[in-house]
């Protein structure tokens, strides 16, 4: 098991497999990709004031074999998606909809999700985990990618809470091309007529929004001042970024009844906000946590439209050469865009 003692610095540990619960199977992780909330607590230990306690278990984004299907009706040795949610103990009978809660799944107050302490994360050999949270791959997808089932999850599901009618809301801006920003963009691309712009100051990711992920427009610039005028242009903002220069610019280059998607993690509590701009715009804020679409649903969109999520997985290290992975993920160097740990 890989921890996270303290801040930018993993260890190794060994620690026993647990008898599994009724419900669990135990899965041998094939891999688990790096996110961006993983990166916050790499270099800060927190997301914004919310500081869990050393040593941290990190890892969400994963994929594996079942090698012990307990009491399931799985089999061993299938390959599988792990959705990191799971809101069994909330008892949501089915997957997409409120449950006993009265909450939708992804805002349960009786969820766990790998890595988010105390929950145990998935960079490790071995998992279990509760049988609602696997979907089976079979041959639809290869397991080298599988760990690419929940960003783009993510991604579906902040094109769904933006509510688009695709034909009038066609301009569509994306803050930051990291994997969601890339992921947002192709499956945006699956609606006719509708024209992407991404910005980074990322040259080599802009590439890849343009060469694989369907991207209309790139714009090589820092947030705080771009390189071309995007007042009042744009129907749609996605923010993947979200700090106070990501939030001045999405207001700015949003149009009248604008739509501004609040995706990525902020690293403080309090972010500037010039109200009086939202207000003349009268633009909607709408904020995405985590997300609740049936990964099933994602698997089935991802080989349905071809997405690319083989073309988002840069570099593999070993369980071993954790520390060198973040490393690289944090500085963005090597022209990395996901890291997985194999």
């Amino acid at each position: 098991v890989a921890k996270l003692v303290k801040i930018k610095k993993f260890e190794l540990e060994n620690e026993s497999i647990k008898k599994l619960k009724k419900d669990e199977v135990l899965v041998k992780v094939s891999s688990s990709a790096i996110c961006g909330s993983d990166l916050h607590y790499f270099r800060h230990g927190a997301l914004g004031s919310q500081k869990p306690n050393f040593p941290l278990s990190l890892g969400h984004e994963t994929c594996g074999v079942i090698v012990d299907k307990n009491n399931t009706n799985f089999k061993n040795y299938q390959n599988i998606v792990i959705d990191p949610l799971n809101v069994s103990k909330c008892e949501h009978k089915e997957k997409n909809i409120i449950g006993k809660c009265g909450f939708k799944k992804n805002l349960c107050p009786h969820q766990q999700y790998l890595g988010s302490s105390p929950t145990p994360g998935s960079f490790r050999e071995y998992i279990p985990i509760h049988k609602d949270q696997i979907t089976v791959l079979n041959n639809q997808i290869d397991i080298k990618y599988g760990s690419m089932v929940e960003p783009t999850g993510i991604a579906q599901f902040s094109i769904e809470r933006a509510n688009i009618n695709f034909k009038k809301e066609n301009k569509i801006l994306i803050l930051g091309s990291g994997a969601i920003g890339l992921l947002i963009s192709s499956i945006s691309k699956i609606h006719a007529g509708v024209e992407v712009t991404i910005i980074d100051c990322l040259q080599y990711r802009l590439i890849s929004a343009k060469k694989n992920f369907k991207s209309d427009f790139i714009i090589n610039s820092n947030l705080k001042n771009p390189k071309e005028n995007l007042f009042n242009k744009f129907d749609v903002v996605f923010d993947c970024v979200t700090n106070d220069d990501s939030i001045d610019l999405s207001i700015q280059a949003l149009k009248k009844s604008g739509k501004l998607v609040v995706v990525g993690i902020p690293t403080s509590d309090f972010l500037k906000i010039n109200p009086h701009k939202i207000r003349i715009k009268e633009i909607d804020i709408i904020n995405v946590r985590r997300s609740k679409i049936d990964f099933q649903n994602t698997v089935n969109l991802i080989i349905k439209n071809k997405i690319p999520i083989n073309k988002l997985i840069t570099h593999s290290f070993s369980l071993k050469n954790i520390q060198k992975a973040f490393n690289i993920a944090s500085k963005y160097s090597d022209k990395i865009i996901r890291g997985i740990i194999t």
